[in-house]
């Protein structure tokens, strides 16, 4: 069964440059780009989606990644030149700046809520910080074959950290031993993005094949394939109730996939150019994304109901 979504704000030059990451909260949308500043824009779904502040950062080069906890007041984000910053999501003053003096950091993501904060380095390391702390000390490393770690998350339930490789790599580690437990295979091409589904028991992933592959996390076998995108799958997203899953491609598509039915469900190509990232808006109804890449403007979507 299709569903449709239709744009409800449309912001064009939001970034000075492509926009690379974008990360939503209950309350805020997160965007960061080639530039060097964060922006928070409104996500409330009747809202107009206005930009509420902006972030100057130290990244000087431009931002890859960003990410957020609005309950701990807290955003990360990693920049081109390898280092991470943490900063107060209310004020925006920085808190610290964290490198690694043997490899640049490229992925990151929080714990939930945000104890943690993971990252990849692109000498194949996974470093996990604690948050609690407010020196933000190291508190552990994941070791994998030295490919560069291109994506990362931190299941929900807070027993998983998943990492994705330019080798086609995709490991799932156990937080409670600090150890692998799968090796998933499926991959040879590099994975760019991946994502726990809200419940923790699934897995995405997608990258260079263009096809999206989803585990089952403590089997890890695979459940199901989605093919579909003709380029390189940028992003992925798991809607508050695991119920779909959202993708965003270089074919400057993105894409609404039902996990029951295992297909396409809804698409959109309104974007001039390829797309880097996408977000669920973390509300349950209306159902809304929220779409973000090289033409640098935000695209805001709802869903479309009934009466």
């Amino acid at each position: 069964m299709s569903k449709q979504y239709f744009a409800t704000s449309l912001i064009p030059n939001a970034h000075k440059s492509d926009i690379f990451s974008v990360a939503t909260s209950k309350s805020y949308a997160l965007t960061c780009s080639g530039s060097s500043e964060i922006s928070i824009w409104n996500a409330a779904p009747s809202s107009d989606h206005a930009l509420v502040r902006t972030i100057p950062t130290s990244h000087r080069i431009g931002i890859h990644h960003v990410c957020v906890d609005e309950s701990a007041d807290l955003l990360a984000a990693c920049g081109f030149e390898g280092d991470i910053s943490l900063y107060s999501l209310s004020t925006g003053t920085r808190k610290t700046t964290l490198s690694n003096p043997k490899s640049s950091y490229w992925a990151i993501a929080f714990s939930d809520p945000a104890e943690f904060l993971v990252a990849t380095a692109l000498n194949g390391t996974i470093t996990v910080f604690n948050t609690a702390d407010d020196a933000i000390p190291q508190c552990g490393y994941l070791q994998t074959k030295g490919s560069p770690g291109l994506a990362i998350d931190y299941s929900s339930d807070g027993k998983f950290i998943a990492s994705a490789h330019e080798n086609g790599g995709l490991y799932i580690f156990s937080t409670e031993t600090a150890r692998l437990l799968h090796s998933l295979p499926g991959h040879i091409k590099p994975i760019r993005t991946l994502a726990f589904s809200p419940s923790s028991k699934l897995i995405a992933a997608a990258g260079d094949s263009c096809v999206i592959t989803v585990y089952d996390v403590a089997s890890a076998e695979q459940v199901f394939n989605l093919p579909g995108h003709t380029r390189w799958v940028m992003a992925l997203d798991w809607n508050v109730t695991g119920e779909y899953l959202l993708s965003g491609s270089f074919d400057k598509s993105l894409r609404v996939w039902s996990v029951e039915s295992t297909e396409c469900v809804a698409s959109q190509t309104e974007s001039d150019g390829p797309i880097w990232a996408v977000k669920w808006i973390q509300t349950r109804s209306p159902q809304g994304f929220l779409s973000a890449g090289t033409d640098k403007t935000i695209r805001w979507y709802r869903e479309a109901t009934g009466g």
